[in-house]
């Protein structure tokens, strides 16, 4: 019987998903699991299938390749989720490398805690050089100044979500979470993005409990056209929307929220618009908060012309 899958969905990164996969090969393995690693590929060329079929050789554990076409994420980590044969399940992207104790900690702290849901911390590591608006790379790590083991609470006791939180580097209880078998990830957020945020929110909301574990650590390689400050900002834009998107679908009071969240928006583009004006003689690192307040201003105001996927290079293929 199978105690824990490892699940990543991959698309058009064969290279970093070899790093990936490795890391995840290497695992210590002190509590003693049985374990299966599967891949689920969406991209149409099966550009991952050599890749899983050459560590197969060697893999200490089942590795299994799947396909899903449909270019929806909620649909693609849902089918991740239904070819899991463990009761939990850790996720992990196809650009992140996991720590060699990553799955013990992540499994103990949820053990320790009796918790549903396991997250925990993404360092960055730079392809390039760190942008001039962030040399400390804060803006592409995942690390919440919470206590070891502390519960998160993702949404505000209003209701108002708290965090944002992807699914890269989680772990879930499968059997507590989804106890009737039911797909995970709503399909109407896999297109404009924001499913792996909703679906955290709406488990938290339903009484499921979600503990922090800062030793499970991943590393995420950023490529170089990621801090680029045109990225950067259709990212944050996309962000509000998800914001947006995830506060009403909740709400009991649609109304008065969206209402408060257009002003909001509406405050933050006259803002943003007068910081980046006043300090365009101070450096890239001034103007960006004032560019990006604009964005999640405009993220609100246009929260429903979706920003959906956001081009990427194909820059990940082996030479």
């Amino acid at each position: 019987m199978t105690d824990l899958s490892i699940v990543i969905c991959t698309y058009d990164r064969p290279v970093s998903l070899e790093a990936t996969l490795r890391s995840c090969l290497e695992q210590t393995n002190a509590l003693g699991l049985s374990i299966e690693i599967v891949v689920v590929d969406n991209h149409p060329s099966g550009s991952a299938r050599s890749v899983v079929e050459t560590l197969s050789r060697e893999a200490r554990w089942p590795l299994r390749y799947v396909t899903e076409l449909t270019r929806n994420m909620s649909t693609l980590r849902n089918r991740g989720f239904a070819e899991a044969r463990g009761r939990l399940a850790a996720l992990i992207d196809d650009d992140e490398v996991a720590s060699p104790d990553w799955l013990d900690q992540l499994v103990g702290a949820l053990r320790t805690a009796d918790a549903d849901m396991a997250v925990g911390p993404r360092q960055a590591v730079f392809a390039g050089e760190p942008p001039a608006y962030d040399p400390t790379g804060s803006q592409f790590v995942r690390i919440f100044d919470l206590p070891d083991g502390a519960i998160i609470p993702l949404t505000e006791p209003s209701g108002k979500p708290r965090y944002g939180m992807g699914t890269g580097n989680s772990l879930f209880d499968l059997s507590r979470c989804f106890p009737n078998g039911e797909p995970a990830m709503r399909e109407a957020f896999g297109d404009a993005g924001g499913e792996d945020a909703e679906l955290f929110i709406r488990l938290f909301r339903q009484g499921r409990r979600i503990v922090w574990a800062p030793r499970a650590v991943v590393t995420e390689t950023v490529a170089p056209h990621r801090t680029a400050v045109t990225y950067r900002l259709i990212r944050v834009r996309r962000e509000a929307q998800h914001y947006v998107s995830i506060y009403l679908d909740a709400t009991p009071r649609p109304r008065l929220i969206w209402a408060t969240l257009m002003a909001k928006g509406l405050v933050q583009v006259v803002v943003g618009f007068v910081l980046s004006a006043a300090t365009f003689e101070f450096g890239s690192k001034q103007r960006m908060r004032g560019r990006a307040m604009i964005e999640h201003g405009l993220g609100k105001l246009l929260w429903k012309r979706a920003v959906g996927y956001i081009a990427e290079p194909s820059l990940n293929r082996a030479t």
